[in-house]
């Protein structure tokens, strides 16, 4: 038996995001955000376990995220860290107390008057625990890319189990891989990148072969366990060089795995 796992944003998903800078209020477009956090190894990504949609967006403007998140008993994960991060979630509710709604609906309305993307939407903040403070709001939505669709049928054919293993949050995660036809119980939402190698590293006990399919340095790990390896380049990146001497394939989108996968013969 063969088992695949895919990252969702960049691999699955085209995502658009947009970030509020709250240092200098200004909207930041088009820019993951590890690239938010790359150059500073005191930050850190929260994804929050929510769709905004069914939350912020129908609060009161004027009250603060901290005491948002926890009047819906919302829950949050840090998903990727900086090397000289210091995390503590009592201190990220407490630095959240000072972001209010509007804020964060602001940058929601941001998104969708930009993209005009209103599925599988997501938020999140970037924490800087060295200054103390969140520094971006940020906000995603994105579609499934072309040729996954096609892709999953090839693979569900060859007898392959699907995998799903991302940071980002499960109120986007889950209607993804409902679309999909992937298990609940072959999901794995809110995971940082020690996680994903750990989860490929399980896989290998029960599996032949494990593929890990990705398009980002928080999928390192994951490429080093896996047996094959493919990393979906859309757009080109310092961070994304060492990437390139680690995985098996270099492709640009997901359909092309379908004619690699094939010679196989799997």
């Amino acid at each position: 038996m063969i088992a695949i796992v895919f990252d969702k944003s960049g691999t699955l998903v085209d995502t658009k995001r947009v970030s509020k800078d709250m240092e200098s209020s200004e909207f930041i477009y088009h820019k993951s955000c590890l690239e938010l956090i790359e150059n500073n190894p005191n930050l850190y990504l929260v994804t929050i376990s929510t769709d905004p949609r069914e939350t912020f967006l129908l609060e009161d403007p004027k009250k603060n995220l901290g005491n948002s998140i926890k009047d819906f008993n919302i829950g949050f994960e840090v998903v990727f860290r900086g090397i000289d991060a210091i995390i503590d979630k009592n201190k990220i509710l407490k630095w959240a107390e000072r972001i209010s709604i509007e804020e964060v609906n602001e940058t929601l309305k941001k998104l969708k008057k930009e993209f005009d993307v209103c599925t599988l939407v997501g938020c999140g903040m970037v924490v800087d625990s060295k200054k103390e403070k969140i520094t971006h709001i940020v906000a995603s939505s994105g579609k499934i890319k072309e040729g996954v669709f096609e892709l999953f049928d090839f693979l569900q054919l060859e007898g392959m189990d699907i995998y799903l293993a991302t940071g980002d949050n499960p109120c986007s995660v889950y209607p993804l891989a409902k679309r999909l036809g992937i298990m609940d119980s072959f999901v794995f939402s809110q995971v940082d990148p020690e996680g994903k190698r750990k989860i490929i590293s399980n896989l290998k006990k029960n599996y032949e072969q494990v593929i890990m399919v990705g398009d980002d340095i928080n999928d390192k790990g994951a490429f080093e366990e896996a047996d094959l390896s493919f990393l979906i380049l859309e757009g080109e990146a310092e961070r994304k060089n060492e990437l390139k001497t680690i995985v098996n394939y270099i492709v640009s989108e997901p359909l092309e795995l379908k004619e690699i996968l094939r010679r196989f013969k799997i």
